[in-house]
């Protein structure tokens, strides 16, 4: 939701935004602990290049209430612009 509305303050059009995360989980002594977790966020935006969302994506993903919570743990981001021959009709 973050990045949506920062692309959208940005003057950009989102028409999707889809994020996974992958959360990996050890057992360290007689415990389990989060060791890393890995994000891959995807989206449909009219009007933006790759880089230009990579970079909206990663200040959201810095900026993060939830990230920053969990500055202890590994997180790492893959963010991808994706494009549809739909939208690429539209745009």
């Amino acid at each position: 939701m973050a990045l949506s509305l920062g692309l959208s303050k940005a003057g950009f059009s989102p028409k999707r935004i889809s994020t996974t995360a992958n959360v990996h989980i050890e057992k360290i002594g007689d415990g389990f602990k989060i060791t890393s977790i890995d994000l891959r966020t995807e989206g449909e935006i009219l009007g933006i290049d790759e880089q230009t969302f990579i970079e909206h994506a990663e200040d959201t993903w810095k900026n993060c209430p939830v990230s920053q919570a969990l500055a202890g743990t590994e997180i790492n981001l893959q963010a991808k612009l994706v494009q549809s021959a739909d939208w690429e009709l539209r745009a």
